[in-house]
Parts: structure tokens; sequence; C-alpha cells
């Protein structure tokens, strides 16, 4: 995960939201049929697009991570879904966690719904 954010040359808000997205996925059964390198991807990409910094996958996250966009959208759309019901779901210690200031208070963002209704 380290190596795509460099990669993706993000800063610390951008970590700390896919950290926190890749927590809410830890105990979803469904995440499992997704490999790690696709989940670390995915979880940066939606954590691009939920600050606005970006709804693109650039060219070389694709090539650090060998991914292109279309193959990380479906995985990405779960990502938000378990966003929007982070603060209901089955992991409250996540959302304790990272709605301090020494997590970014990465909770307040708001989630990508754009992701969840179209094809871009």
């Amino acid at each position: 995960m380290r190596r795509f954010l460099k990669a993706a040359q993000s800063d610390n808000e951008v970590e700390l939201v896919s950290f926190f997205l890749i927590e809410l996925c830890l105990v979803e059964y469904e995440m499992l049929r997704f490999p790690p390198s696709m989940l670390a991807a995915a979880a940066i990409f939606t954590a691009q697009c939920t600050l606005g910094v970006s709804k693109e996958w650039n060219k070389t996250c694709e090539k650090h991570s060998s991914y292109v966009k279309d193959q990380l959208l479906e995985c990405s759309k779960l990502m938000v879904s378990f966003h929007q019901k982070a603060a209901i779901g089955k992991l409250s210690g996540v959302h304790r966690k990272y709605r301090t200031s020494k997590y970014g208070y990465a909770i307040r963002c708001e989630p990508a719904s754009f992701l969840l209704e179209a094809w871009f």
C-alpha cells in the first residue's frame, strides 16, 4: 500500500482515508474475492475521489499497481458503501479511532457517493 501511495503522490490526508477504508473492509466477507493489491489500489483511488483530489487513476498508478480504473470500480463501490455505513456498522472501534485528531478526523469525509451511481 505504501508503494501505491508513493506512486499516487498522496498526501497525509489521502493516506489516512485509504487506511480507514482498508480497515472497514477487514471484516467484510465479500471483500475476500479481491486480491490484497487490488484492495490497496482501490482504497487509494476511493480516498482520492472522497477528498476530491482526483477522479482519475493516472498512468503512474496503473503502472505500479497493474490495475486500470475500470478494474478498481467494483471494489471502490463496495468501499463507498461501507464508508456510508461506518457509523452504524460492525466496526464502531474503527469509527471511533478515525474520529480523533491523531488520525486526521478521516471519518468526517463525506463518502464518494458518485462512484455508486455512474461509470465515468
